[in-house]
């Protein structure tokens, strides 16, 4: 989803009714602990009385892939990725709470595309 269809859609939301929005940084799980991999912008709506979460993420593009191999004895191969510094890919998902402060993803058929 790009940058104009993102501000459409909040846009849309804000005139239909109450949207907090946020922005938080994306964290992935690796051996090493949490790293930070990206942003993600949040927005929490109600209709009717459910409550909704879209969440975009925002992740750098991968320009390139390094794998470094080791023959030697209890070492491992690691793997280095070359990142963009201005261009991005996006992700879109659409969570239903389902308890308070408990949310389930929502797929396509659900939303009815």
């Amino acid at each position: 989803m790009t940058d104009e269809r993102w501000e459409e859609l909040m846009e849309n939301l804000r005139g239909q009714g109450e949207v907090a929005i946020s922005n938080e940084p994306l964290f992935q799980p690796t051996g090493e602990g949490d790293k930070e991999v990206g942003t993600q912008d949040i927005a929490v709506f109600k209709r009717g009385n459910m409550k909704y979460k879209v969440v975009r993420e925002n992740r750098p593009v991968v320009l390139g892939k390094k794998m470094t191999y080791s023959h030697r004895q209890g070492d491992t191969a690691r793997t280095e990725y070359q990142l963009s510094d201005t261009e991005f890919s996006h992700k879109v998902r659409v969570f239903k709470e389902i308890d308070f402060d408990e949310w389930e993803e929502m797929s396509a058929e659900n939303l009815g595309l």
